[in-house]
This record gives structure tokens, sequence and C-alpha cells, in this order.
């Protein structure tokens, strides 16, 4: 018996007409009539009465479309619980640098958990050498970090790290500040002005650096709230550091208070960061990963 024979069967039923059916099927009348004739011979019954005006089920024919009905809804179940049953499943367990967390990660996350509703997420927030020594420990799937030249320079044979985005450090002021139109700054120049600065791993070994090299700066306040931070610079109050990548669509510089300034140190490997994945190096990456890795690619415009 053909599945399909019963689809054809039922859209007669419902249609009237032969002619009806085909047209709402997108099949010839002689396929459905030739299926007609087919299922009649096989079941030894007789399911419509033809005639000009119509095809109008028999008794026996009004029973067949009723298990015809029964059938077809049963095998839309199965083909549910086969697509149900090969649906990505499983655990995602993600560490990420706070750069993500502001730009497009709860996007990508959104996105993911509508695509794969059965895979349960994990994400937890931190410091780049923190997550890149729990990814050694094979304590997360994925990490993502924001890092430098010296953290691709990581060398260690249990994990794998990859750039997904190049971004340049930003020197931040306000409109109303004497920098407002330099075209790069220095850090020479940027040890004298009034400083705002992340509480971070990454910031903190920049400013110690820059520290060490040009003398103690003026830092008028420590802080991790990014709202404070811009408004401070916004102000004319302090001046800050950025990654490109972070500030690119924000409020405050598309609207020209904030002026991002490429930052220019030829001694130092922080003038460019990072986005980085940084992923176990095991041979089997399981597909749960994998899909998640070319979506966070796509997002970032790579794929």
């Amino acid at each position: 018996m053909n599945t399909d024979h019963l689809h054809y069967i039922i859209e007669v039923s419902e249609q009237g007409t032969i002619a009806k059916a085909a047209e709402k099927l997108h099949v010839s009348h002689s396929a459905i009539s030739q299926a007609i004739t087919s299922l009649e011979s096989e079941l030894g019954l007789k399911i419509f009465k033809r005639s000009r005006s119509g095809s109008i089920c028999t008794e026996e024919g009004k029973a067949v479309i009723k298990l015809s009905l029964e059938i077809v809804s049963k095998l839309i179940e199965m083909r549910n619980l086969g697509q149900e049953h090969t649906m990505l499943k499983g655990e995602l367990k993600i560490a990420a640098s706070s750069i993500y967390f502001s730009t497009f990660l709860p996007d990508l996350i959104h996105s993911f958990r509508k695509d794969f509703p059965k895979v349960q997420i994990e994400i937890q927030e931190n410091e780049t050498h923190n997550i890149i020594e729990a990814m050694k420990n094979n304590l997360f799937d994925i990490g993502l970090v924001l890092g430098t030249d010296e953290t691709l320079r990581v060398d260690d044979p249990r994990i794998s790290l990859e750039v997904l985005l190049q971004s340049n450090v930003m020197v931040c002021v306000s409109k109303h500040s004497t920098l407002a139109y330099n075209k790069t700054i220095g850090p020479d120049e940027l040890i004298r002005q009034p400083l705002v600065i992340r509480n971070e791993k990454f910031a903190e070994r920049f400013w110690n650096k820059l520290f060490l090299d040009y003398g103690e700066g003026n830092v008028v306040l420590y802080s991790n709230n990014h709202d404070v931070i811009k408004q401070l610079i916004a102000s004319n109050i302090a001046t800050g550091i950025f990654t490109e990548y972070w500030i690119r669509n924000d409020a405050m510089v598309l609207n020209g208070n904030i002026v991002p300034i490429p930052y220019v140190d030829t001694d130092t490997d922080y003038s460019t960061s990072y986005l980085i994945s940084v992923l176990p190096k095991t041979k089997h990456v399981p597909i749960v990963t994998r899909e998640f890795i070319q979506g966070l690619k796509h997002k970032l415009g790579q794929g």
C-alpha cells in the first residue's frame, strides 16, 4: 500500500473532485485516478462513486478515509518522533571574557537555544588567564577570551587557540578633550592623562606595563561598571581604553560624545587585541560544540 495513495483519497474526499485534489496536491489527474483504482482493487471495495459531477465516498469508502486519516496522523507522529530523536541534545559549557557578554554573546545564545532547545547551556564570565587554565583542565567545552599576541603564544598540548576577530586598542576621550583630534595616541601621551581603569586582568597588565615604563599615572577610578567609565570619559573627567570591537556600536561613540583614537605602542603587544576561541585539543569535537562555533563565526562575519 502506497502512503501517497492515502493522501490522494483523503484530498479527493475533502475536495469532492479528482480535478480539485490534483490541483491542490500538484499532481496529475490521471495519477490520482490510477491510485484510486489501484487502492480499490487492493482492498476489494469501492471507495468513491465517480461521476461527471464529482467523487462521492461510499459507505465503505468513508471507513477507508477514516482509517487513512488515522494512518497518516500516526505517520506524522513517527516522523516527528524521529526528528525529536535526532535533534541536537547535550550540554554546552562556555567560559567567556566580559567583552563577549556586552557585545554579541547574548544574541548568539538566544538564537542557538531557539535552534537547539534541547541543548543545556552553562555560561561563566571570567578573566582570560582563568579561562585558559580552566580549558587546560577540560572544565569547559569552549573558552572565549580577549587576548593579545602574548595570549596567542600560549603553547599547551591540551588546548588550541583560534583568532576569531582582530581589534585595535582605542584610547577613548571626551569630544572636549585636547586629544580629541589626534590621529593616534602613544604611551607617553596617555600616561599624562587622568585615567579610569577597568578591574580586569587584561587591563591590569596593560596599565602595569605602561606605569612600569613611563611612570605612575593619575588614576581617577578603578571600576568594572562600563556606564560609569563611559560617563567619566564623556564628561572629560578621565581617559580610558577599550578595544575597537567593544565600542564600535556604542551610543556615546556614535553620537560623538566619546572619541576613540587608535593606541600606538611599537614596544609592546598591546596595540592590538583579539577575540580568541579556546578549545580542548581532542580528535573529536562534539557536534554541539561545532554547531556553536559555526554560529559564533557566522555572527562575526567569518561563516
